[in-house]
């Protein structure tokens, strides 16, 4: 089973590209599956899931109390602001203006795997993260 596993290094470039490391995108390709982008509902980071991750999230809202308010709120929360991504023959993505903002990424980040998705964080802030992790 291939994961998204370790932390690595990159940029956003000028023209908002950001280039996926090959290790995720090895797995990206592996799993020929649609890969989608969110902000993060615990941090200020955003999330990289696979479409196989996406619905059985649906799944799991269908599932619980459809007059529920939180489950509502848990809908809205992630499908709203859910992008498909178009990686490029280079494994680059654009990162949208208002995921730039929400995440505060400016120029150098750091991608965080976690077995079934990744995450992509502002430099300092992943760092961080990793360090109160531990």
């Amino acid at each position: 089973m291939m994961m998204f596993l370790s932390s690595f290094y990159g940029i956003i470039d000028s023209k908002k590209r950001v280039s996926i490391p090959s290790s995720f995108r090895s797995t990206i390709n592996s799993k020929k599956e649609k890969t989608y982008i969110f902000k993060s509902l615990k941090y200020k980071c955003l999330e990289v899931h696979l479409s196989s991750k996406i619905n059985s999230l649906v799944k799991s809202f269908e599932e619980r109390d459809f007059f529920s308010k939180k489950n509502d709120h848990f809908k809205t929360a992630i499908l709203s602001d859910l992008e498909e991504i178009t990686i490029d023959k280079e494994g680059r993505f654009i990162v949208k203006d208002q995921l730039q903002k929400f995440s505060k990424i400016s120029n150098e980040i750091i991608f965080i795997g976690k077995g079934n998705h990744f995450e992509i964080w502002e430099k300092k802030l992943g760092e961080n993260h990793k360090k109160n992790s531990r």
